[in-house]
């Protein structure tokens, strides 16, 4: 028998490893995140997955949930195949995941110093900085994942996308039937299977002062987290952050891997704001502020290259100014249909968001704004704010089938139509620099 030092491929004890625990690793695992990540870290390439996935007409005599369980089967066989490093690089792929269990047992067959050695590009990065994995629970606060139990001045640690499923009763997202195209401007390009887009979520709650804490603002995370998953998005979720913390996964995130392979980016940083001297200002949980257009310089070509030619969405929906709009009585010629009143609630206040520009050259560029400068915008305790769930709204009922563009107009109308109890408004606007294709999301439909 030849020792393990001169075996060609995986390394025999690995491979039957696998086999001899094929069911729990099944069990134990999510097939489409596992062949998600396993193809987005080189284990497999996207054709090799394709034909594992191709169970050669036996599914005719199968149903759906076999169907699936036999190709949750052949990709862990597939890893076998993949050569000395898959079965390492398989653990790795498998804690990106969260799916700690099977890693667990992976890893048990020995010890890790014995495998072939394989350091994810995130490995890389996050050396010598916190190995927590972000997005932790906080029971003594808020329910979900974006609320972190990290001290203020703590880096947060490896870049660890978020799969945890969202509790409640959440829309249906309905799904596309074909990729969308436009002849007369031009398309982005989403057709991918497991690099559709990457969403970078910041929810800041809690503030020094304790009563400008956003109450509600949780339930706009679970919106997004649904929705984005639903997209087929790659979710970073992220809760109170300061200033040094942001601007470090902003960076991490934008020069990863998900980022460099996917085909859309947005981001969607909700906090308190304000504006001075005609400067969109933002506001951390530590109380630091930042004017806007640090964030926005940070898209350009320069600052982020593997963004270049793709479409950006970024969302800031938070006040920008302290002024309540309450509009300007109708001329009694005016034919517009009466405007919308929020559903009653029993005590409920509406709340401001207190707290962009000098603008750097960017290009393919959609910033989106929940207001006009020098107003504030609305937040609801009970349902969260005004705007994020409108674009909820509106995204999980129109993305198959309109651009992002469109469906940002059709949230601005919708809520251009709510008023608080004493008539206060909001008017969303956006801002276009270089988007000149149209970018339709395409959900639940792929072609690579």
């Amino acid at each position: 028998m030849q020792s393990s030092e001169h075996e060609i491929g995986m390394l025999k004890k690995h491979r039957e490893h696998i086999g001899n625990n094929l069911d729990y690793l099944v069990k134990s695992s999510n097939y489409g995140r596992v062949a998600m990540e396993c193809v987005r870290l080189g284990i497999l390439s996207s054709q090799m997955l394709r034909n594992t996935e191709d169970l050669n007409g036996e599914r005719f005599n199968m149903d759906e949930e076999d169907v699936r369980l036999e190709q949750h089967r052949r990709l862990f066989l597939k890893v076998t195949q993949r050569g000395p490093t898959a079965y390492n690089q398989l653990i790795t792929a498998l804690k990106n995941i969260n799916c700690l269990d099977a890693a667990q047992l992976l890893e048990s067959v020995d010890e890790s110093s014995s495998r072939p050695a394989f350091i994810s590009i995130n490995e890389r990065k996050a050396r010598g900085k916190s190995s927590d994995i972000v997005d932790t629970r906080s029971p003594d606060t808020l329910e979900g994942p974006c609320v972190s139990k990290r001290p203020s001045d703590e880096l947060f640690g490896p870049l660890t996308p978020d799969l945890e499923p969202v509790v409640g009763d959440m829309r249906q997202v309905i799904k596309s039937n074909k990729i969308h195209t436009d002849d007369k401007l031009g398309t982005y390009k989403m057709q991918s299977r497991f690099n559709r887009g990457v969403l970078l979520m910041v929810n800041i709650i809690d503030f020094p002062d304790p009563k400008r804490k956003r109450n509600g603002a949780e339930l706009d995370s679970n919106s997004l987290r649904h929705l984005f998953h639903e997209l087929g998005f790659t979710v970073f979720a992220f809760g109170n952050m300061n200033q040094k913390q942001f601007f470090d996964v902003l960076g991490r995130v934008t020069s990863s891997s998900y980022v460099q392979n996917t085909e859309c980016f947005m981001m969607i940083l909700m906090t308190h704001g304000n504006r001075v001297d005609e400067k969109d200002k933002v506001e951390f949980c530590d109380g630091s502020v930042v004017d806007m257009y640090k964030i926005k310089e940070h898209f350009n070509s320069k600052n982020c290259p593997y963004l270049v030619r793709k479409p950006k969405v970024l969302f800031f929906p938070f006040c920008r100014g302290e002024i309540a709009d309450q509009g300007h009585p109708k001329s009694q010629y005016d034919s517009t249909a009466p405007v919308s009143m929020p559903p009653e609630q029993e005590e409920t206040q509406i709340e401001t968001e207190g707290f962009v520009t000098n603008e750097p050259s960017l290009a393919d560029t959609l910033v989106c704004y929940a207001n006009t400068p020098g107003f504030v915008t609305h937040r609801d305790p009970g349902s969260g704010s005004w705007y994020i769930q409108k674009f909820y709204d509106m995204m999980a009922e129109h993305a198959h089938n309109t651009s992002v563009e469109d469906i940002v107009k059709m949230t601005h109308a919708s809520v251009g139509n709510m008023r608080t109890k004493d008539g206060s408004m909001q008017t969303g606007s956006s801002e276009n620099f270089g988007f000149n294709k149209k970018l339709f999301l395409n959900p639940g439909f792929y072609i690579e």
